[in-house]
Parts: C-alpha cells; structure tokens; sequence
C-alpha cells in the first residue's frame, strides 16, 4: 500500500436549536445551521429538514472546492 489517500476536507457548522411552541403539549423544533467557512445560512422546522439543510450546504460547498 504505497498510495496514501488524502482526507477529505473537513466541514464545520454551527448549529442552533430551539422548540416552538404549538399547543398545550405540542412543539416542533426549529433551527438555525450555518457553514462557518462560507457565512451560508439555513433555517429549518423539524428534523428532516434539518438533514436536507445540512445536505444542501455541503453540497454547495463541496462544488465551491
């Protein structure tokens, strides 16, 4: 095994949750991620839309490198 295979860029986001009140005993989580080496931010409401906003902002900045 001569040939070393490099790692792949490692990606940081900060990420930012809170429940949103919808009743007495209902509450959906919201959030906030952002890509800390673009600035890009996405909001999201539940947590797969939180995957999908996590998906697309790799997916830009993969095509940014």
């Amino acid at each position: 095994m001569g040939e070393h295979s490099r790692d792949p860029p490692n990606r940081f986001f900060t990420l930012r949750l809170w429940p949103e009140e919808r009743g007495e005993e209902e509450a959906v989580w919201r959030g906030r991620i952002q890509n800390t080496a673009s600035g890009e931010v996405r909001y999201f409401q539940g947590w797969e839309a939180l995957v999908e906003a996590l998906l697309r902002l790799m997916e830009e900045d993969r095509v940014e490198i």
